[in-house]
């Protein structure tokens, strides 16, 4: 009996992941279209659809760019993939040259190429997934063994968070450490020894967030919001306020205050706040709801699929959509720590929009290609062939009575 293909054998979760895709893109471009229509009043005489056009030209490419690789055979790319990882790691090292790196905010992180910011660490967390899926789909990593599965991933995805660090940008480290370690976890590392990497990660994060000043002063912010509302306080207490102002249903489309200078890097990292404040948390609720559906998809595809490389890597670019989704969240809302991630498919931002959306084209891919695991219909008990589904017990030599 054959097995068919991920697709055909998850139909409901196949589609489910481009229609979710595809709602909260034009959820991005509905606000985009409010953040800049906010910026002309604040700024007579700027473009007032300047948020829009640029990030609609990037979802179009995007999409033309997910279509292409959901039409490409995922199993060629692991050398193109390990290419790929290489120059990244050669454009994280180039930023930090004075007249080549741009910086902003006191981190290096982009290079400027003609009208395009090129973020080499954006593009990195898609290659660690990719490299990574290949790696441990090998024979010597399926042993299990602690070696197998840190040489070369293990170290080679550690190594490229700890480049992304020294930039410094500790949000994107935090999700290509978690996307290295949830790998591992899934490739089934002993947890002993998955505790202790991971605990020793964590060790590190506390130690380079308590000996510098600003990550330091980010932690307090989240821990006391309320004591320097004016100072370091002030982004998390401005989201917070537009988030209780919108209530249940919101003031409506535009009707944000946070947008008009209020909120820092509202069209960016805290664009959550200003939905929350425009759509209340019936809006909020359902884009969580959408990423919520979006996990439950991806894990219905790695489930159905029978092919280990498939499988790491329907998970791995879930896990990178959906890992970043809730430390946005999270630290919208408060819940977590501000890191300066964007919300997956609804921020602002050419690098981010583009990397996520080729992951949803890898996984719609592994989909369309990767056999499906193989599903047997249940047993039937019946008297007369009972014996041809099981073996005959010790010493039970009895024979189908001849019935002639």
């Amino acid at each position: 009996m054959a097995a068919g293909r991920v697709k055909s054998s998850a139909p409901l979760a196949y589609h489910s992941v481009w229609i979710i895709t595809f709602i909260l893109l034009v959820i991005g471009l509905c606000m985009m279209l409010s953040v800049s229509l906010a910026t002309t009043i604040a700024r007579p005489g700027a473009d007032s659809l300047l948020y829009l056009k640029q990030q609609g030209m990037t979802a179009a490419l995007g999409i033309v760019l997910l279509l292409i690789i959901s039409r490409l055979d995922y199993r060629t790319w692991g050398r193109i993939s390990l290419v790929a990882l290489g120059a990244i790691i050669l454009s994280l090292l180039l930023i930090h040259l004075p007249g080549l790196g741009r910086s902003a905010h006191g981190s290096a992180r982009w290079i400027p190429l003609g009208p395009y910011d090129f973020q080499p660490s954006e593009f990195a967390k898609l290659a660690v997934v990719v490299v990574g899926a290949y790696a441990l789909s090998s024979k010597r990593a399926r042993s299990g063994d602690f070696k197998g599965l840190m040489l070369p991933f293990g170290v080679l995805g550690l190594g490229v968070s700890g480049l992304v660090l020294v930039a410094p940008d500790l949000g994107t480290a935090l999700i290509l450490a978690g996307l290295v370690l949830a790998l591992l976890f899934l490739a089934g590392m002993k947890a002993s020894s998955w505790a202790a990497l991971t605990g020793g990660a964590g060790t590190l994060a506390l130690i380079l967030t308590v000996t510098q000043s600003y990550r330091m002063s980010r932690l307090m912010a989240f821990l006391h919001p309320f004591a320097d509302p004016q100072g370091k306080g002030f982004q998390i207490v401005q989201s917070l306020l537009a988030l209780g102002s919108g209530g249940l249903v919101g003031k409506g489309p535009g009707a944000s205050v946070g947008q008009f200078g209020y909120l820092p890097n509202a069209h960016t990292d805290m664009i959550l706040a200003i939905l929350g404040e425009e759509f209340g948390l019936l809006g909020v609720g359902c884009v969580v709801l959408l990423f919520i559906l979006f996990v439950l998809s991806i894990s219905g595809l790695a489930r159905r699929c029978a092919d280990p490389l498939g499988t790491y890597l329907i998970a791995g670019c879930g896990l990178l959509v959906t890992l970043q989704a809730a430390i946005n969240i999270g630290g919208v809302t408060a819940a977590l720590p501000l890191t300066g991630v964007p919300l997956p498919f609804i921020s602002f931002g050419s690098n981010d929009l583009l990397v996520m959306l080729a992951a949803v084209g890898i996984i719609l891919s592994v989909a369309r290609r990767a056999p499906a695991t193989l599903r047997m219909p249940p047993a039937k008990d019946v008297d007369n062939v009972r014996f041809i589904d099981r073996p005959l017990a010790r010493g039970d030599r009895r024979r189908p009575r001849d019935d002639r």
